[in-house]
Protein backbone atom coordinates (compact mmCIF):
# COMPACT_ATOMS: atom_id res chain seq x y z
CA UNK A 1 0.00 0.00 0.00
CA UNK A 2 2.86 2.37 0.82
CA UNK A 3 4.45 1.57 -2.56
CA UNK A 4 1.21 2.52 -4.34
CA UNK A 5 0.96 5.78 -2.36
CA UNK A 6 4.54 6.66 -3.33
CA UNK A 7 3.76 6.00 -7.00
CA UNK A 8 0.70 8.23 -6.86
CA UNK A 9 2.77 10.96 -5.18
CA UNK A 10 5.41 10.58 -7.92
CA UNK A 11 2.77 10.89 -10.64
CA UNK A 12 1.32 14.01 -9.03
CA UNK A 13 4.80 15.49 -8.62
CA UNK A 14 5.64 14.81 -12.25
CA UNK A 15 2.37 16.45 -13.22
CA UNK A 16 3.18 19.55 -11.19
CA UNK A 17 6.76 19.74 -12.43
CA UNK A 18 5.55 19.08 -15.93
CA UNK A 19 3.39 22.16 -15.86
CA UNK A 20 6.38 24.25 -14.80
CA UNK A 21 8.69 22.72 -17.38
CA UNK A 22 6.14 22.47 -20.18
CA UNK A 23 6.22 18.68 -19.71
CA UNK A 24 2.49 18.63 -20.36
CA UNK A 25 1.70 15.63 -18.16
CA UNK A 26 -1.99 15.31 -17.41
CA UNK A 27 -3.80 12.92 -15.09
CA UNK A 28 -4.60 9.54 -16.60
CA UNK A 29 -7.98 9.43 -18.30
CA UNK A 30 -10.70 7.77 -16.25
CA UNK A 31 -11.64 5.43 -19.10
CA UNK A 32 -8.43 3.38 -18.99
CA UNK A 33 -8.53 0.08 -17.12
CA UNK A 34 -7.13 -0.37 -13.64
CA UNK A 35 -4.43 -2.67 -15.05
CA UNK A 36 -3.31 -0.01 -17.54
CA UNK A 37 -3.30 2.58 -14.76
CA UNK A 38 -1.14 0.29 -12.59
CA UNK A 39 1.29 -0.29 -15.48
CA UNK A 40 1.71 3.45 -16.07
CA UNK A 41 2.18 4.20 -12.37
CA UNK A 42 4.67 1.35 -11.98
CA UNK A 43 6.60 2.48 -15.07
CA UNK A 44 6.81 6.02 -13.70
CA UNK A 45 7.96 4.57 -10.39
CA UNK A 46 11.03 3.13 -12.13
CA UNK A 47 12.19 6.45 -13.61
CA UNK A 48 15.72 7.15 -12.42
CA UNK A 49 16.69 3.48 -11.98
CA UNK A 50 20.01 2.57 -13.61
CA UNK A 51 20.35 0.87 -16.98
CA UNK A 52 21.96 -2.54 -16.79
CA UNK A 53 22.32 -4.86 -19.80
CA UNK A 54 20.28 -7.98 -19.03
CA UNK A 55 18.82 -6.28 -15.96
CA UNK A 56 15.36 -7.29 -14.78
CA UNK A 57 15.08 -5.66 -11.35
CA UNK A 58 15.04 -2.15 -9.88
CA UNK A 59 18.77 -2.60 -9.24
CA UNK A 60 19.16 -2.18 -13.02
CA UNK A 61 17.00 -2.66 -16.13
CA UNK A 62 17.47 -3.12 -19.81
CA UNK A 63 14.49 -2.15 -21.96
CA UNK A 64 12.75 -5.54 -22.12
CA UNK A 65 13.59 -6.27 -18.48
CA UNK A 66 11.85 -3.03 -17.52
CA UNK A 67 8.75 -3.89 -19.55
CA UNK A 68 8.61 -7.40 -18.13
CA UNK A 69 9.07 -6.16 -14.55
CA UNK A 70 6.46 -3.40 -14.84
CA UNK A 71 3.86 -5.69 -16.40
CA UNK A 72 4.65 -8.40 -13.84
CA UNK A 73 3.99 -5.99 -10.96
CA UNK A 74 0.48 -5.63 -12.41
CA UNK A 75 0.01 -9.39 -12.68
CA UNK A 76 0.63 -9.61 -16.43
CA UNK A 77 3.34 -11.99 -17.63
CA UNK A 78 5.55 -10.94 -20.53
CA UNK A 79 8.30 -12.92 -22.24
CA UNK A 80 11.87 -11.80 -21.52
CA UNK A 81 13.31 -10.60 -24.83
CA UNK A 82 12.28 -7.62 -26.93
CA UNK A 83 11.57 -9.80 -29.97
CA UNK A 84 9.43 -12.21 -27.90
CA UNK A 85 7.52 -9.27 -26.40
CA UNK A 86 6.97 -7.86 -29.89
CA UNK A 87 5.34 -11.13 -30.98
CA UNK A 88 3.31 -11.49 -27.77
CA UNK A 89 0.40 -9.12 -28.31
CA UNK A 90 -1.68 -7.52 -31.05
CA UNK A 91 -0.25 -4.80 -33.30
CA UNK A 92 -2.25 -1.55 -33.38
CA UNK A 93 -1.65 1.77 -35.18
CA UNK A 94 0.31 4.42 -33.26
CA UNK A 95 -2.70 6.74 -33.38
CA UNK A 96 -4.62 4.14 -31.36
CA UNK A 97 -1.91 3.64 -28.71
CA UNK A 98 -3.23 3.60 -25.17
CA UNK A 99 -1.37 4.06 -21.89
CA UNK A 100 0.36 0.79 -21.07
CA UNK A 101 0.86 -0.35 -24.68
CA UNK A 102 4.36 -1.36 -25.76
CA UNK A 103 6.21 0.67 -28.39
CA UNK A 104 8.89 -1.09 -30.45
CA UNK A 105 11.89 0.37 -32.23
CA UNK A 106 14.80 -0.67 -34.41
CA UNK A 107 18.00 1.17 -33.52
CA UNK A 108 20.44 -1.44 -34.84
CA UNK A 109 21.04 -2.63 -38.38
CA UNK A 110 19.09 -5.87 -38.05
CA UNK A 111 15.64 -6.55 -39.41
CA UNK A 112 13.88 -7.11 -36.09
CA UNK A 113 13.10 -4.91 -33.14
CA UNK A 114 15.76 -4.15 -30.55
CA UNK A 115 14.13 -1.65 -28.19
CA UNK A 116 10.85 -1.45 -26.28
CA UNK A 117 9.22 1.36 -24.32
CA UNK A 118 6.01 1.60 -22.30
CA UNK A 119 3.56 4.18 -23.61
CA UNK A 120 2.27 6.60 -20.97
CA UNK A 121 -0.15 8.55 -23.14
CA UNK A 122 0.13 12.19 -24.21
CA UNK A 123 2.97 11.27 -26.59
CA UNK A 124 5.35 10.07 -23.88
CA UNK A 125 6.92 6.72 -22.97
CA UNK A 126 9.14 5.25 -20.27
CA UNK A 127 12.18 3.29 -21.36
CA UNK A 128 15.59 2.05 -20.23
CA UNK A 129 17.88 3.67 -22.82
CA UNK A 130 21.53 2.54 -22.83
CA UNK A 131 24.45 1.81 -20.54
CA UNK A 132 25.38 4.85 -18.46
CA UNK A 133 21.86 6.30 -18.55
CA UNK A 134 18.84 5.86 -16.32
CA UNK A 135 15.24 4.83 -16.92
CA UNK A 136 13.57 7.94 -18.28
CA UNK A 137 10.48 9.49 -19.83
CA UNK A 138 10.89 10.41 -23.50
CA UNK A 139 8.70 12.02 -26.13
CA UNK A 140 7.75 9.56 -28.86
CA UNK A 141 7.58 12.32 -31.47
CA UNK A 142 11.29 13.08 -31.07
CA UNK A 143 12.89 12.67 -34.54
CA UNK A 144 15.45 10.16 -33.27
CA UNK A 145 12.54 7.96 -32.14
CA UNK A 146 10.13 8.46 -35.04
CA UNK A 147 12.60 7.36 -37.70
CA UNK A 148 13.26 4.12 -35.77
CA UNK A 149 9.65 3.35 -34.81
CA UNK A 150 8.37 -0.11 -35.80
CA UNK A 151 4.97 -0.51 -34.18
CA UNK A 152 2.71 -0.60 -31.13
CA UNK A 153 1.81 -3.87 -29.48
CA UNK A 154 -1.21 -4.17 -27.21
CA UNK A 155 -0.99 -6.84 -24.55
CA UNK A 156 -3.83 -5.56 -22.32
CA UNK A 157 -7.19 -5.58 -24.15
Amino acid sequence: MLHRALLIALLLTLGLLGGCANFGHRPLPNEISETRREIVLEALGQVGRPYRYGGTTPDGFDCSGLARYVYGQSGVGLPRSTSEQHAFGKTVPLKQAQPGDLLFYRFGRGRGVDHVAIYLGEGKAVHAPVNGRKVMVARVDDPSWTKRFVDVVRVIP
